[in-house]
């Protein structure tokens, strides 16, 4: 595929979420304009589900794409994940939408390069986003669909479907409420001006409340070996996180984080049984949550070749620098395995350690002591955020979770206060407010709605 001005972009783009709420009218401005006439109610609800996906994709950035399937087989109606009934009827609006002129559309392709298709891609044309902006956004409604499904079965990267029981059911209430929970909050980082993040591999993150859904997701078992994914905290790196983990904030309160990555040698201890390998000074620059997914690399990895492969494919998250020459990450691995007895002593045995999977755990039980509390919380990589106000309960329960985890005597989990930005409100009467450090208008205008 040739790439043109208006391509270059095709990654930054996300799928059509399929479970929003369609039973809203603050699009009716912009669906009067459209010349529907004639067409039949099934017509009607795929266009309204169209533009309103077309309108949330402009509101978080203009320059943003949607996935879309021009298969039938890209559509099944008729599923627990789908209760709009959203069928391949899509393709039919895609191409009228197209006709009015109200979309661009790219073509899907084969990607050579990643050896794999890559589905078509749409976004509104200047014409319809001039009809957006005259959308005035009430200040509460609903995102989701009242029957969304937050608990998904996967069979490899497919949906399938299951039967619902107790556990189930547990699941579901639990993360119902930690989503309803999250629909009234706000997660960010102020001094982040752009609607997006950047990740170590380019790819963008768009600090998002209407793409923001955490999904817990299995696949043989709910209770064993489950991910918690769907928002965008969930997409970022340990690069980026590295830089900016002081910098985040919820809503417009004083914000902590807890280190989990404190209670790495613990998880050594009891999956390997070794303890204080830890030797900070000797381990080059390496962070300490770097130094953990080294360590869980290099466990699990079957050679030095696989690890050392493993590594280059993500030689920015642990160097910084994409352009760092292979036989400089060599030399700096092997004194990383060097400096790292007793453990490097168990690299390269093929374990199957997860610590990624371990965190989630950790972080699902906190989840069902704290959201029936309405504590907010957010797992990013292998940090805990929570308001300061509320870091003594949540230390505490984290306490008594690793303990029963882990084993051995309790030992507090330490928390690292962020950024202060100490807002100031400009008048009793007014929603605007002042802070002492540089903040985005993005951001400004996100707390303005909020409060």
């Amino acid at each position: 595929m040739k790439k043109t001005d208006d391509q270059i972009d095709f990654n930054f783009s996300r799928p059509l979420d399929i479970q929003k709420n369609l039973d809203i009218n603050f699009l009716d401005i912009v669906l009067t304009e459209i010349n529907f006439e004639k067409k039949n109610p099934i017509f009607v609800k795929h266009l309204k589900f169209l533009i309103l996906e077309l309108f949330y994709c402009w509101l978080e950035s203009s320059h943003q794409m949607l996935s879309v399937s021009m298969s039938k087989r890209g559509y099944l109606s008729d599923s627990r994940y789908n209760p709009n009934k959203i069928s391949s009827y899509t393709i039919k609006v895609v191409k009228f939408l197209q006709k009015e002129k109200l979309i661009e559309f790219y073509p899907g392709f084969f990607d050579s390069i990643r050896k794999k298709s890559r589905l078509s891609r749409i976004r509104a044309t200047t014409n319809l986003m001039e009809l957006f902006k005259r959308v005035s956004l009430p200040k509460k409604f609903k995102i989701s669909h009242p029957s969304r499904e937050y608990l998904i079965k996967t069979d490899g990267k497919k949906k399938v479907e299951y039967l619902d029981d107790f556990e189930t059911q547990d699941v579901k209430e639990v993360m119902f409420n930690y989503n309803e929970l999250i629909s009234k909050t706000i997660l960010d980082i102020p001094i982040v001006e752009d609607s997006f993040i950047k990740r170590h591999d380019n790819k963008k993150i768009i600090i998002s409340k209407t793409n923001s859904q955490a999904n817990y997701i299995f696949q043989e078992n709910p209770n064993k070996k489950f991910k918690i994914e769907g928002c965008w905290w969930n997409r970022i790196d340990i690069d980026f996180l590295g830089t900016f983990s002081k910098y985040f904030i919820i809503n417009d309160e004083p914000t902590v984080f807890f280190n989990l990555n404190e209670k790495f040698n613990d998880f050594i201890k009891k999956k390997i049984g070794i303890e204080n390998f830890f030797k900070r000074k000797d381990l080059e620059s390496f962070d300490t949550s770097q130094i953990c997914y080294l360590t869980i690399k290099g466990v699990n990895s079957k050679s030095f070749d696989s690890f050392f492969r493993s590594v280059l494919t993500e030689k920015k998250k642990f160097f910084g620098n994409e352009k760092l020459p292979s036989s400089q990450i060599k030399k700096r691995l092997e004194t990383f395995i060097k400096n790292n007895h007793p453990i490097s002593n168990y690299f390269f045995k093929n374990y199957r350690l997860s610590w990624e999977d371990f965190l989630t755990e950790i972080f699902y039980k906190l989840l069902k002591k704290c959201v029936p509390s309405n504590i907010p919380v957010f797992l990013i990589k292998d940090k805990v955020y929570s308001p300061l106000s509320f870091s003594e309960i949540v230390g505490s329960n984290l306490e008594q979770i690793l303990e029963l985890s882990l084993g051995g005597k309790k030992n507090g989990v330490g928390y690292v206060e962020c950024a202060s930005y100490n807002f100031k409100s400009r008048g009793f009467f007014s929603r605007m407010f002042k802070s002492d450090k540089s903040i985005s208008k993005r951001y400004v205008e996100r707390i303005k709605n909020y409060r």
